[in-house]
């Protein structure tokens, strides 16, 4: 049987979904933290999957930064030793995406480095433009209008027209019905801070008891691995209330960074009840596409606490 030459990546959980491929992280056995060559057992687990590999497609290429672009270098430079002086150790490396879209996370554009990575990043020397939109379409002058408006912001080209079009549709504008209609919707917000309000907003308006959890702290442990990834000291709880996952934890299924969902059951151990950690929250998933944990729900996944660093 043929082996797929072509390996197909993407920077986040979500992404890797969207087009069934894997992130890069996971793909390339590329850790979150500081990189170190891969020992023995780690890196012939790599070989073997990557031996019959000759291009790597990633995805949402304006999420790669000089860092990370490194790192692949690394690992398939140590994945393929007989071609380890090569860059990306002789594997053709294809980039999709758009330059102009969301910049990488705490790291530079790809092409802004002034470091080895540079040159990794001049080696791609072939580009094809894609010139027909797809997500935006419609033939009716406003549709129109607005994929110019989008046209315009991406390229840092704004005009004074193109605001007075977008603040036609602030919340100051918009009718009863409508704000109705977008209350449900994912909002975005400039601070952490106003995320919060928000959220504690809509919680409110459930208008059911909530559940508060405190998380876990164990002992000092060495400071190198004292790494709680953000994760909260607090989460209030609550049936019918929508969820994020932020961990991606099986991507092919969907469950991944990013997922929304909706809390079904809250579910503690005996003799324990808030403010513990549930032993697990039931949550429902729509784009959940794996084996049903309830034959019943089968959209329904049990979700258990999980550990970074000292915190639980």
């Amino acid at each position: 049987m043929k082996q797929n030459p072509l390996l197909v990546l993407a920077p986040t959980g979500v992404a890797a979904f969207n087009i069934q491929a894997t992130t890069i992280h996971a793909g390339l056995h590329i850790p979150i933290t500081e990189m170190h060559p891969l020992t023995r057992q780690p890196l012939m687990t790599l070989q073997e999957q990557l031996k019959h590999i000759k291009y790597i497609l990633i995805d949402e290429m304006s999420f790669l930064g000089p860092k990370l672009l490194l790192k692949i270098d690394s690992c398939l430079r140590q994945a393929f030793p007989d071609s380890q002086h090569e860059s990306f150790g002789g594997v053709s490396i294809i980039l999709v995406g758009d330059l102009a879209q969301l910049p990488p996370v705490m790291d530079k554009p790809i092409y802004a480095s002034h470091s080895t990575a540079l040159s990794l990043w001049l080696s791609f020397t072939t580009v094809v433009t894609l010139d027909t939109i797809f997500r935006q379409q419609g033939a009716s002058i406003r549709q129109q209008q607005f994929r110019t408006v989008l046209h315009n912001i991406r390229n840092a080209q704004a005009l004074q027209h193109d605001w007075q079009f977008l603040m036609c549709q602030t919340n100051a504008t918009l009718t009863i019905q409508q704000k109705k209609d977008f209350n449900s919707s994912i909002h975005l917000f400039a601070t952490n801070e106003s995320a919060r309000l928000h959220n504690r907003k809509m919680l409110k308006e459930l208008n059911l008891p909530v559940a508060l959890s405190l998380a876990k702290v164990g002992k000092q442990t060495n400071t190198e691995y004292d790494n709680n990834e953000q994760l909260p000291l607090e989460v209030l709880l609550s049936i019918n209330q929508q969820v994020m996952l932020i961990a991606s934890l099986w991507i092919e299924v969907g469950l991944v960074n990013g997922a929304i969902g909706l809390i079904k059951k809250i579910v503690y151990e005996n003799n324990t009840k808030p403010p513990d950690l549930p032993k697990y929250v039931v949550v429902q998933f729509k784009d959940y596409n794996g084996p049903p944990w309830d034959i019943a729900h089968p959209k329904d996944i049990p979700i258990l606490p999980i550990t970074r660093g000292r915190r639980t």
